[in-house]
């Protein structure tokens, strides 16, 4: 069957990448397009802008690639039916089902190569994105190794995770802030498990503050403090990578880190799920495509396939997206949610393949 893995990978392979070169491209068009409103803010000119698009270019291709997968299947599966490939194959002793697993190992060597960029540089460039926009746009926000840099006017900042939630309404986990005085010399440092911003000052909770003097250093340890501030919680927003834009590993750590401390992580855990089973969502659907190359698809033209593959890859996303929402809203279920759609798809999938042909 060797034959017949290399004829279908030869037919699917090129029509997933070129997919999701074209969904992507789109996409990060439609990003340019949007970030061109922004020229002119600080130093934000045209270069960095594409400098920014160019980042988000591996994430982009992540996000689009299990549209990719329906969308490709059917377009090299669909070729190979036009061409009558597809009779041959059964006539040779080659079953559907066999057919379409051969079509998702061959979409199961892409998958690899976007998780790579979905799990690893793409988390990596969102961050560099992040930051060009923010040194460029504004001053006094930065990205390091070390988490948000913020300078609130004689005081700066510093937060390991940002949590947004809501609408002008967001917590800083990790938190230290240093003060300095007129002389630019630190007064005062304090180190706090969270900070939540409201009404124009932060809350800062279960912190420890050091007074710096040239006398001596005294030190306090208080439940909560309040803090006035200069900052604008939408500055901060709007360069904070989402919970949907990082790693895994990195979803994973910030959920131990609330649990530790009792916060709510919620979007970090729907997030962290959905990333989970985003491969079994990517072969359930390459793997529902494989039925329609032997109906629909054996007289419809590349335009047809195109068409139905589209429909029914953003179909399942919005779907199976309301879910994750309810799920979100009733604060239970996020494992099922994203598990049982993909598998239900397999299923009715390899029940379409099993059945006696028409």
């Amino acid at each position: 069957m060797k034959r017949l893995d290399l004829l279908v990978f030869k037919a699917v392979m090129p029509a997933v990448i070129i997919a999701c070169v074209v969904f992507a491209g789109f996409d990060s068009l439609l990003a340019l397009l949007n970030e061109l409103d922004e020229i002119g803010i600080g130093e934000y000119d045209m270069l960095r802008v594409l400098e920014y698009v160019a980042l988000t270019v591996p994430r982009r291709v992540y996000q689009m690639f299990s549209t990719a997968a329906i969308v490709g299947t059917m377009m090299g599966l669909g070729a190979l039916a036009a061409r009558s490939e597809l009779v041959a194959l059964q006539a040779a002793g080659a079953s559907r089902t066999r057919i379409g697993i051969s079509a998702v190992y061959a979409v199961a060597c892409l998958l690899v190569v976007a998780l790579v960029l979905g799990e690893w540089i793409g988390p990596r460039a969102d961050r560099m994105a992040q930051d060009l926009a923010a040194q460029s746009k504004s001053e006094g926000v930065a990205f390091s190794g070390s988490g948000l840099w913020l300078r609130d006017g004689k005081a700066v900042w510093n937060a390991k995770r940002i949590v947004v939630t809501g609408p002008g309404q967001l917590e800083l986990w990790e938190v230290w802030r240093y003060q300095f005085g007129e002389d630019a010399r630190l007064q005062e440092v304090i180190k706090a498990e969270r900070a939540s911003f409201g009404a124009g000052r932060f809350e800062l909770r279960n912190l420890s503050r050091d007074r710096i003097s040239d006398e001596q250093i005294v030190s306090v340890q208080e439940d909560s403090h309040q803090v006035e501030t200069l900052l604008d919680p939408a500055l901060i927003e709007s360069h904070t990578v989402r919970p949907r834009q990082q790693g895994t590993a990195d979803l994973a750590e910030t959920i131990r880190y609330a649990r530790v401390n009792q916060l709510d992580a919620l979007a970090f855990e729907s997030a962290y799920w959905f990333r989970v089973f985003y491969p079994l969502v990517c072969l359930a659907l390459a793997f529902a495509a494989v039925p329609f190359a032997f109906g629909n698809l054996r007289s419809g033209g590349a335009g047809l396939r195109l068409l139905l593959g589209t429909a029914l890859g953003i179909g399942f996303y919005f779907g199976q997206r309301t879910l994750i929402n309810l799920a979100e809203t009733n604060q239970d279920g996020l494992i099922l949610v994203n598990a049982v759609p993909p598998l239900v798809l397999i299923a009715i999938s390899w029940w379409a393949l099993r059945r006696p042909a028409r």
